[in-house]
């Protein structure tokens, strides 16, 4: 794992997303793994050829994004801008994550599931904490039922890089009404 890029040499997304999976190997996927992760991304985030990724899809039905690396080990690291206009809906990732915000200002709201989840059509959540993010700020969170938050820019669009355990992309994400408590399950990306 390097712990530097080059002098010169631009930090890239296939070099974070390999040191990212040896900080895990070493560290694990917890608090000490993701503290880890965290400070690599922040090196990453700061790298100006980060936002030079043209084609972002929807996301979200109000973001966009891109799936810039994925790993050997299945983790996936996402570029994604999220609008002033509107929030995302409440959502999942059906896996941990970190983000970092790379430019503007992000409200990130975290939910917490006080159900048990044994209907999949319904949900009691909680709005756990609400956090305003800049340039260089990270936030992490675990494993289903953890990974429940919506996001949107406040006074411009929030760009992100967001590393995930596994390609969130690849099954249907859960969306949540906190007001009547349904849940919906459609593809992230639309």
């Amino acid at each position: 794992m390097s712990d530097h890029s080059p002098a010169g040499a631009a930090d890239t997304p296939e070099a974070f997303v390999a040191d990212a999976e040896a900080l895990l190997e070493r560290h694990g996927a917890g608090e000490a793994g993701f503290a880890a992760i965290a400070e690599r991304l922040r090196r990453l985030a700061a790298e100006p050829a980060v936002l030079e990724r043209p084609e972002l899809g929807g996301l979200h039905g109000s973001a966009s994004a891109t799936i810039l690396c994925e790993g050997a080990g299945g983790s996936a690291l996402m570029l994604a801008s999220f609008p002033p206009e509107a929030p995302t809906p409440v959502h999942n990732h059906n896996s941990w994550g970190i983000l970092c915000v790379v430019r503007g200002t992000d409200r990130y709201l975290r939910w917490q599931r006080e159900d048990d989840g044994a209907d999949p059509a319904r949900a009691r959540l909680r709005l756990a904490e609400e956090r305003t993010l800049r340039a260089g700020d990270v936030v992490w969170f675990g494993e289903p039922p953890d990974d429940i938050h919506s996001q949107q820019g406040v006074d411009g669009p929030a760009w992100e890089l967001v590393y995930f355990g596994r390609n969130p992309n690849r099954v249907p994400r859960a969306y949540f009404d906190p007001q009547t408590g349904a849940v919906t399950y459609d593809d992230a990306a639309r």
